[in-house]
């Protein structure tokens, strides 16, 4: 049997399945036919959700006049796009915060590289307009997800790490989606993928993950997959959630020509990386 058959299965189960009552949130928040109210009600079965939400909008961040005391009300000042990023950053927070052994993360690093890349798909999604700018964060946000199910995999090769870093000695390094493949017969996007793709997240979303390394495979929408290929780039520049693998990828040269991208474009993403981060801990109270 091939290491694919054996082990990709297991490892898209790192990504548990969306709770019932999110799963129709976000049906209802992606719905223009759904109301505030009917988003509101599905929200108030998940009183941790709940707590979140009116947390946030009542947060130093926002800096309302008044509290707000309502799931509905907090729906209508933060509006769908907002619910919807939020809904999935907390859903996924927990799973991205663990440590990935296998790349030398520790807890928290994919976390804070995963806020990092989705802040940055957005904004880049806002100023080139570029689809909805809430389905670039949620590429973003869930870009590498797929390296907790090739940690899966890697841990039944107990030597496969010293092998390599004695092969990247001898010979120039080849790219780390490669070393992937080599050694569990997949790479942490194509497995990403599939793991994306049981939350039933658009079909572009689950494309930017697949093709996060390697442009040449999106057809679907390769401006969108662009988004989250530069602002990963971006936030492994600014040195956010950098792994064994962090220098191991290469610049997609066309994603510079999909979206016309310049040095001044890249380094004024690089800069505003962090505060990005530091914003999405303060707005969602993450406990890591």
């Amino acid at each position: 049997m091939s290491k694919q058959s054996i082990g990709i299965p297991e490892a898209v189960r790192r990504l548990p399945p969306l709770p019932q009552v999110l799963a129709k949130a976000l049906a209802l928040a992606r719905d223009p036919r759904s109301r505030r109210s009917d988003l509101a009600r599905v929200l108030a079965l998940d009183q941790g959700m709940t707590g979140y939400f009116l947390f946030m909008v009542n947060s130093a961040y926002f800096g309302l006049p008044r509290r707000i005391t309502s799931i509905d009300e907090a729906i209508g000042y933060l509006g769908f796009d907002t619910v919807e990023q939020v809904i999935l950053a907390l859903a996924a927070s927990d799973t991205l915060s663990q440590a990935v052994p296998s790349y030398l993360m520790e807890r928290e690093a994919l976390w804070r590289h995963s806020v990092a890349v989705a802040e940055g798909a957005d904004w880049i999604a806002k100023g080139h307009r570029i689809g909805q700018p809430s389905e670039a964060y949620v590429a973003g946000l869930l870009h590498d997800v797929g390296k907790l199910g090739v940690d899966v995999l890697l841990h039944r090769l107990p030597d496969w790490h010293e092998a390599e870093a004695e092969e990247a000695e001898e010979a120039e390094p080849v790219a780390w989606t490669a070393v992937e493949r080599r050694e569990v017969g997949s790479d942490h996007a194509a497995i990403g993928a599939l793991m994306v793709r049981s939350w039933n997240l658009p079909d572009r979303v689950v494309e930017a993950v697949a093709c996060h390394h390697d442009l040449t495979q999106a057809e679907l929408d390769p401006r969108f997959a662009a988004t989250v290929h530069l602002a990963n780039v971006a936030a492994l520049m600014a040195g956010i959630g950098l792994g064994v693998d962090g220098l191991r990828y290469a610049l997609d040269e066309s994603a510079i020509a999909l979206l016309e991208w310049g040095e001044e474009d890249m380094m004024a993403l690089v800069e505003q990386m962090e505060p990005a981060v530091q914003r999405a801990e303060q707005m969602l109270r993450v406990k890591v």
